[in-house]
């Protein structure tokens, strides 16, 4: 199956908001339609100041359905990427790393291509700074 494009977007909870982070996020992003999540983990610090990978349907306490929790674990998400994340969590902190492919972009890139243009890049910029 071809995916693609795809895009890590890392969000930081409180532990203690970790459960209600993660539904609030995954309710928004499955009913958009526009995008959908091909992979996603929890990375939270361990006692000694490291950190590991925790599958969504490992989490205690999270509501929904096992067998769709249990869906995301793909492996899509890489090591790299979870050391790259591990990076932003401590013993407070849990972080949410959501694999998201852009569906859009499919319909927008054939478009393109019938008008014999063709998407040549994507870049993200996470916020536009504020006016002075």
């Amino acid at each position: 199956m071809a995916l693609g494009p795809l895009e890590l977007m890392v969000l930081s909870f409180p532990a203690a908001d970790l459960n209600d982070g993660v539904r609030a996020t995954l309710d928004r992003l499955d009913h958009t339609g526009q995008m959908r999540v091909v992979d996603a983990l929890v990375v939270r610090a361990d006692p000694t100041g490291g950190a590991f990978a925790v599958e969504l349907s490992d989490l205690p306490g999270i509501r929904g359905d096992p067998a769709v929790l249990a869906a995301l674990a793909t492996g899509l998400i890489t090591e790299t990427d979870i050391h790259d994340v591990a990076l932003l969590t401590d013993d407070a902190t849990d972080v949410l790393a959501v694999l998201l492919e852009h569906r859009w972009l499919g319909d927008l890139a054939g478009r393109v291509a019938a008008a014999r243009g063709r998407i040549v890049a994507l870049t993200h910029i996470p916020g536009a700074p504020r006016p002075s």
